[in-house]
C-alpha cells in the first residue's frame, strides 16, 4: 500500500481530498452565457453591410473605373521619352573641327525624394557649387506640384562629381549633349552659333539647322520611380537620327592669316571693323572669311545680338566706290559702247543736272581710256563713259554681275544689295553717273568679290559656297562648283585684267615707299607676281541724306596671279580713324594677305617682276 502510494501520489491526494456539499455557484465553470438572438442578428447584419459596401467598392473600382484608373496607373509608369539625336560637326577643309556635340551632365531633382528639413541647407551647398541663386534652388526642392525639374545644365565634370558626393536621393544627374566650339573666336561669323534650345540662330549653324539637328526619336517604356527604364517591361524604341556632318571649304593658314591681319589693321588703326574675303575664282569656293568684330560662340549670349547674328562679308551693306569702276569699265567694253582706246576729257569737275561731280581731289587729269580711269581712279572720266554705255546697257551688266540679288551662299541673312534700275521708284538719271564710281548703289563685300572673280575667270562668274561636303553617316556630297553667269567675254575679261594690273602697281608706293624711297613711281605691289588689284574709298550714308563728313569705309579689291587666278582677295576696314580716305590702311593689309597666300600656294615668284630696292 505504501509502495502503491509513493507510485501515484495524486491517487493519495485524491483520496484524501473530502468531498464539498457546497451549492455551485451561477458563473462556475459549469455555468452557460446566453445572447439575445436579435443582437447576433445585428451583428451580422453589419457584418453583412460592411462586407457588401466593400464588395461594391471592389467591383466599382475594378469594373466602372477599371478603364480610367489603369489608363492613370500605366501613365505613371508607361511613358514616351524623346531620344535626341547628336547634332552633326562642322569642320575645315583640313578636317580640324570647328563645332561638335560633347555630353555634359545636367542637374535634375525630383522633389518627393528630398527631405523637407534638409532642402534648405542643401539648396545652401548646391548654389555654392552651381553659383546660383539659393531661394531659386530651393523653390525647385520643395515645389510639390512637378515630378521633377532641371536645376542646372552642362555642368563642369568636377562640379558633377562633387554633386555625385553629396548622395542625395532626390537629385539626379543626366547627360545632355552641349555644342562647343574647340576653336573658340576662328571663323566665328562664318560657323554662327547654337542656342540653349539646340538650334543654329546665325552662320551655317543657322542656314542648315535641320540638316544638322537630325531627327528626335522615342523610347517608350514602363519606367520606375527614378526615371529608369524597368528592364522586364516591353519597350518600343525608335532611333534617332543623327545630324549631317559638315566640312567647310575654309582653309585654316588662309582664315588663319586673314583673321590676323584684320585684327590688326583695325586696331592699329581704331577702326570699326572690317571684313576680309579669299575666294577662289575657278571654283567658287571660299577660302577664307573673316570679319571684324569677332565673338566666341561658345559665350555668344555675353555679346550683342548683331554680333553674334551677322555676318558683315554676306549681310552688311555699302557703297563700294572706286573699286566698282572694274564693272564700269567692263560693262562699256562688253555692250561695245566704247573699247580700251576711248577716250574722255577729265577735267576735276562736271557739273550734271545743276550738280558739280568731282573727282576725289577735285584734280584733273585731261584725256583718259578706260585704263587710265582705273589707274587714277577718276570719277569724271568713270561717269562719262557710263554716259556712252546707257543705262539700260550699264544696268544690264550689273544685273549679269550678280548685284541686286544674293549669291546663293549658304549662310543665314545674306542681303541682296541695292540696285535702282531705271523704272524702280527711287531711280534718277544721276544715279546713272554716280554709280559709274561706286555711290548710290549698295553691295555686300561677297557681292564684290564674285563680280571680280568673274574677271579673274575669263568672265565665268562662278557661285560662291563655302559647304565642301555634307556626310550623312558614309553618305557624302561633294558640292560640285556651279557657274552663276557670263556676263563678259573673255576678251573683255583679259582686258580689265591688263588694267588693274597697272592700277596695283600705281598704289605700290603706299607699302614699298619707307622702303624703297619711292612714293611715287609704279612699282610691282607684290613683288615676284603680277597682281591685279583696284582701291575705293567708300562714302558712308547717314540718316536725313548726305554721307559722312568724317569718317570713310577703304578698301580694295583684287586677284593674283593675274593671270590664271588662284586667289580673289577684298580688304574692307570700316572707318579708320587716322586715315580719312581708307586707302593707306586696306593696301597693306592686301599686299600682306597675297603675298603670304602666294607664297602658301607654292607659286615661284618671277625675279623679273621686282622693282628696285625690292626683295622677294
Amino acid at each position: 500500500m505504501s509502495a502503491q502510494r509513493r507510485r501515484h501520489p495524486e491517487i493519495m491526494a485524491t483520496r484524501a481530498t473530502p468531498q464539498s456539499h457546497t451549492r455551485p455557484s451561477a458563473l462556475g465553470a459549469g455555468s452557460r452565457v446566453t445572447v439575445p438572438r436579435w443582437r447576433i442578428h445585428v451583428i451580422l447584419l453589419l457584418t453583412l453591410l460592411l462586407v457588401g459596401r466593400v464588395v461594391l467598392r471592389l467591383g466599382e473600382l475594378q469594373v466602372l473605373q477599371h478603364e480610367t484608373l489603369s489608363t492613370q496607373a500605366q501613365r505613371e509608369i508607361d511613358q514616351t521619352i524623346v531620344l535626341t539625336p547628336q547634332r552633326g560637326t562642322i569642320t575645315d577643309r583640313a578636317g580640324n573641327v570647328l563645332a561638335m556635340d560633347v555630353d555634359r551632365e545636367s542637374l535634375w531633382v525630383i522633389p518627393s525624394q528630398i527631405d523637407a528639413e534638409r532642402a534648405p541647407r542643401l539648396a545652401l551647398t548646391l548654389a555654392a557649387l552651381l553659383n546660383k541663386d539659393s531661394a531659386e534652388i530651393l523653390e525647385a526642392l520643395i515645389n510639390p506640384d512637378i515630378y521633377w525639374i532641371r536645376v542646372a545644365r552642362w555642368l563642369e565634370p568636377e562640379v558633377a562629381a562633387q554633386i555625385v558626393a553629396l548622395k542625395e536621393p532626390g537629385l539626379h544627374l543626366e547627360y545632355e549633349p552641349r555644342r562647343v566650339y574647340p576653336q573658340g573666336e576662328f571663323a566665328a561669323p562664318v560657323i554662327g552659333a547654337v542656342n540653349f534650345n539646340g538650334d543654329g540662330i546665325s552662320g551655317v549653324e543657322g542656314f542648315y539647322n535641320t540638316a544638322l539637328k537630325g531627327i528626335t526619336g522615342t523610347l517608350r517604356a514602363e519606367f520606375d520611380g527614378a526615371k529608369n527604364p524597368i528592364a522586364i517591361a516591353p519597350q518600343q524604341t525608335l532611333p534617332p537620327r543623327d545630324g549631317v556632318d559638315i566640312a567647310l571649304t575654309l582653309d585654316p593658314f588662309v582664315q588663319y592669316v586673314i583673321e590676323k591681319e584684320l585684327k590688326e589693321s583695325v586696331e592699329a588703326h581704331n577702326a570699326d571693323g572690317g571684313s576680309i574675303i579669299v575666294l577662289d575664282p575657278q571654283t567658287g569656293a571660299i577660302r577664307g572669311m573673316a570679319s571684324w568684330p569677332l565673338f566666341d560662340p561658345n559665350r555668344y549670349y555675353e555679346y550683342s545680338e548683331e554680333v553674334y547674328t551677322n555676318n558683315p562679308a554676306v549681310n552688311a551693306l555699302y557703297e563700294p566706290g572706286s573699286t566698282f569702276k572694274m564693272i564700269t569699265a567692263a560693262a562699256g567694253m562688253q555692250s561695245r559702247a566704247f573699247s580700251a582706246d576711248t577716250q574722255v576729257n577729265d577735267t576735276g569737275v562736271v557739273f550734271r543736272y545743276d550738280q558739280a561731280l568731282s573727282n576725289w581731289n577735285g584734280g584733273a587729269n585731261g584725256l583718259l581710256d578706260p585704263g587710265k580711269m582705273l589707274y587714277f581712279s577718276s570719277n569724271v572720266a568713270a561717269l562719262q563713259f557710263n554716259e556712252l554705255t546707257g543705262a539700260e546697257r550699264f544696268y544690264d551688266a550689273v544685273g549679269a554681275f550678280g548685284f541686286g540679288k544674293p549669291t546663293g551662299v549658304e549662310m543665314g541673312g545674306e542681303q541682296a544689295g541695292l540696285v535702282h534700275r531705271p523704272g524702280t521708284p527711287y531711280y534718277n538719271d544721276m544715279l546713272l553717273l554716280t554709280n559709274a564710281y561706286g555711290q548710290g548703289i549698295a553691295v555686300t563685300p561677297l557681292q564684290m568679290a564674285q563680280a571680280a572673280a568673274a574677271i579673274a575667270n575669263d568672265g565665268i562668274m562662278m557661285k560662291p559656297y563655302i559647304v565642301e561636303r555634307t556626310c550623312d553617316g558614309d553618305n557624302c556630297t561633294v558640292t560640285q562648283p556651279q557657274e552663276n553667269g557670263r556676263p563678259i567675254e573673255p576678251g573683255v575679261a583679259w582686258t580689265v585684267r591688263r588694267m588693274l594690273v597697272n592700277s596695283a602697281n600705281h598704289y605700290a608706293g603706299v607699302v614699298w615707299g619707307e622702303r624703297t624711297g619711292d612714293y611715287f613711281s609704279d612699282q610691282w605691289l607684290v613683288p615676284g607676281y603680277q597682281v591685279a588689284a583696284k582701291t575705293g574709298t567708300s562714302s558712308i550714308p547717314i540718316e536725313g541724306g548726305g554721307y559722312d563728313p568724317s569718317y570713310t569705309i577703304g578698301s580694295v579689291l583684287g586677284f593674283g596671279p593675274a593671270e590664271n587666278a588662284r586667289f580673289v582677295v577684298l580688304v574692307k576696314i570700316d572707318r579708320p580713324k587716322d586715315d580719312i580716305w581708307g586707302v593707306s590702311t586696306a593696301i597693306p593689309v592686301f599686299y600682306s594677305v597675297m603675298d603670304q597666300l602666294l607664297r602658301h600656294e607654292r607659286i615661284p615668284p618671277d625675279p623679273g617682276l621686282v622693282s628696285p630696292g625690292q626683295t622677294l
